[in-house]
Parts: structure tokens; C-alpha cells; sequence
């Protein structure tokens, strides 16, 4: 009697991350279903709540109209006036780690960003974009632990798909 013996080494693969997709006019974001959706008073704003990581994170869209040449010195605006927006949403002295103004990889508009901190309260990452049509908003808070908010921010942004200019 003659046996035959096989052996499959590779892994079996893992098992798919579920996610939810919210698509909208201007963006798809694509989260786990610990993300949970908030109300929200404003006009084109979205929320969301990660109970877990004690994050919120919310989309929102302007509509405006401008013209190229004014692109620069609105997205300088937009992030002071965000970063402006920190202390009266949480009082405190928040402190700004990072921002910057670039051009977007697509040539349609510029990329804005910042990472700022109420130190051991509270974190807040975002990530905007401007166009000549638009300002579209994505900023995400979190606990005091910066690694922590870091990689959430990290691990959701690539979910986060807007549809430019």
C-alpha cells in the first residue's frame, strides 16, 4: 500500500477587515464598524465616534468660489483659523506640532495639513485639501496618547478618498 502525503505551507489567508462604506458627493470613507456616526448640526459635516480609542473624527465640505492664485493664501487661512477653532471647542493651550501647505500629487488643488495637542488632554490631526470649488475638511481627535493618535490617523486616512478638484 502506497500512501501520499501533501502538505500546504502557506497560511490561510486572513480573514477580510469588514468596513463601511459612507460615500457622499465629495469623498468615500471606508471605516471599521467601530466607527459609529454621530449627528451633527452642520451643513455637509459628517461625525464619527471609535468608543475605544476615545477618537471623533469629522468631514466636512465648503463650497466656495476663488481662483487658483488665491489657493495659497486660503489654505494659510483655513489652518489658522482651525487651529483658532481648538481652544474654544477644548480651553486649554494647545500647542502646534506640525503644519504645512503643498501642492496636491494630482495638480488639483493644495494639501493642507497640522497636528496639534492639548497636552495631556487631547490630540488633533487633519487633513484638508483646497481646489478653486472647494475646501474639504478631515480632522480627526483623540486621548493624549500622540503614538496612539498617530496611528489611528495613519490606518484611517487611507480609507478616506476625496473626490478632487
Amino acid at each position: 500500500m502506497l500512501y501520499r502525503y501533501s502538505v500546504n505551507l502557506t497560511p490561510p489567508p486572513a480573514d477580510p477587515v469588514v468596513k463601511q462604506g459612507h460615500v457622499y458627493s465629495e469623498f468615500v470613507l471606508d471605516l471599521p464598524p467601530a466607527w459609529q456616526a454621530q449627528a451633527h448640526a452642520g451643513d455637509n459635516t459628517v461625525a464619527f465616534h471609535e468608543p475605544a480609542a476615545d477618537a471623533a473624527l469629522i468631514v466636512s465640505v465648503d463650497f466656495i468660489e476663488s481662483g487658483a492664485t488665491d489657493l495659497q493664501a486660503l489654505a494659510a487661512e483655513v489652518i489658522a483659523r482651525r487651529l483658532a477653532a481648538l481652544p474654544a471647542a477644548t480651553p486649554g493651550l494647545w500647542q502646534t506640532l506640525q503644519q504645512q501647505v503643498r501642492p496636491h500629487r494630482s495638480g488639483a488643488g493644495l494639501e493642507l495639513s497640522f497636528a496639534a495637542e492639548l497636552p495631556g488632554e487631547q490630540v488633533a490631526l487633519y487633513l484638508g485639501y483646497a481646489t478653486p470649488r472647494k475646501l474639504l475638511h478631515f480632522l480627526m481627535l483623540c486621548g493624549p496618547d500622540r503614538a496612539a493618535a498617530v496611528a489611528l490617523f495613519n490606518a484611517t486616512v487611507p480609507q478616506f478618498q476625496p473626490r478632487l478638484p
